[in-house]
Formats: structure tokens, sequence, C-alpha cells
């Protein structure tokens, strides 16, 4: 593009002709684009500005984290010159059975006070109670409570059941496990399909009874096992008998 423009030259004279010269004018530059940094200068500062945010954000969620864990290990403020209460979590401790018992001393103690319920008194024959490690155990025959393959409750049981349950309420301390058992020989009728059922039944008529006769229920809980803990091998008729039994487990509990 040229930089020069005509430009009229006038006449000096009324003879002469008008005639044009060029003459060299400057044009106007065209503007300067803005240069491309001033964008990313921009983009830049909001960035800086917000990284700048967070981190201010995250001291004061630092400050605020360790004056929280700082008042929680403080000690106790006093006011008026009295501490406040600090709240302690209980830890279980365990206490013998007796302060002046151990619990195999209590054991023997139970087992000879259930013995001497039995000895001497009439309609307890055939009544046994034994040791077994902390257990004392006493054993019902079949015979005295119950008829062959039924769960009901002889009419005689009754005063054995009462004194038992007068020595159980004696001796808040402890807990009773009835067990029924029995022989080997299958049973299988509407009521009993097998050995199991009524051995719990025998077991549970019995906590029944003893219930009813004023036993805390807390205490009491029943088993049935069937043939399967005989105490001697199922190979007589007298053996059998023996292994038909209601064995009541007595167990010291802690106080």
């Amino acid at each position: 593009m040229n930089n020069l423009s005509e430009v009229p030259e006038y006449p000096r004279n009324s003879s002469d002709q008008v005639s044009f010269r060029k003459v060299a004018r400057p044009l106007r530059s065209p503007a300067k684009p803005a240069p491309a940094e001033a964008g990313n200068e921009i983009w830049f500062l909001t960035l800086s500005d917000l990284l700048l945010l967070l981190m201010i954000f995250f001291v004061l969620l630092l400050g605020i984290t360790l004056q929280q864990q700082s008042n929680s290990a403080a000690p106790p403020v006093q006011r008026n010159n009295q501490a406040l209460p600090v709240v302690a979590t209980e830890q279980p401790v365990n206490r013998p059975a007796s302060p002046n018992q151990s619990p195999g001393d209590e054991a023997t103690s139970l087992e000879s006070d259930l013995l001497g319920i039995i000895d001497g008194n009439e309609g307890l024959e055939g009544i046994t109670v034994a040791r077994r490690s902390q257990h004392v155990v006493l054993t019902l025959p079949e015979q005295i409570i119950f008829d062959s393959g039924q769960a009901d409750l002889k009419n005689g049981v009754l005063p054995k059941l009462e004194q038992i349950a007068v020595f159980i309420q004696k001796h808040p301390n402890i807990a009773v496990e009835i067990q029924g058992h029995t022989d080997n020989r299958p049973i299988a009728n509407r009521r009993y399909p097998s050995n199991w059922e009524l051995s719990a039944d025998r077991a549970t008529q019995v906590a029944k009874s003893l219930v009813r006769l004023g036993v805390n229920p807390a205490i009491i809980s029943t088993r049935g096992f069937g043939e399967y803990k005989p105490l001697y091998p199922n190979g007589t008729d007298s053996d059998r008998m023996k292994n038909r039994r209601v064995e009541l487990q007595f167990s010291l509990v802690s106080s």
C-alpha cells in the first residue's frame, strides 16, 4: 500500500492549468493486538488465590483440631476451689465367690449341705450326691419320680422336691442345670419320637415343679441328653435302670 496521496496544485495565474502532485503523508498504523501473556497472567492469579484460600482453610482446621485435643487432655478446671468431676469407665473386677473361701471350698460346703438333707430323711432313699470338678450333682433315679417311658411326675415325689427347693432357696449363689438321661432302648410314639424328647421333657417337668415351689426360674436351665451320656454300659437291665435318671447340677456363681 502506497503512503503517497495526490494533492491539487493551484495555478499561479489564470492561464495555468490545475495540476496534481504527489505528497508523502503518513498513514495511521493498525492497532496492535493485546499480548497473549495477559490472559495467562489472569488465570495464574485466579489459581494462586484459590490455593491461598485452601491453605488458610487447612491451617484453620488444623488449629481447631489441636485446640480440641488440648482441651480433652487438660486436667479438670477448678472452680471455687472445687475440681470438676472426672467420669471414669468402670472396669470389671474379678471377685472371688466368697472373701474367706475358695470356689473349691464352697463346692465342698455345698456338697455337705446336700448330703445333710438326704441322710436320715425318709423318702429320699436312692438319691445320690456326687462331686464333679467344681459342680455338685444330685441324681434322682427314674423309679423315684417317673414311670417307665413317661414324663409325668409321680404323686409321691412332691415332698422330695420341696426339700430340694428349700435347699436351693437357702443358697442364692448357685445355678441349677437339670439334665434328663435315658437308657439306649428306643422309644417311638406320638408324644416322644426318640429318647431325646423324653429326656428333655423329664428335665422340664422337674424344673417346672421347682419353680412352682418358689425357686427363681432365672437360675434354672434344662437339657436332654437321651441315651448319649450313660453312667454304665447298657448291657444289663440293672445298668439300664441306673442310666435312666434326672440330674440336678449345682454350680457356684460369682456374687
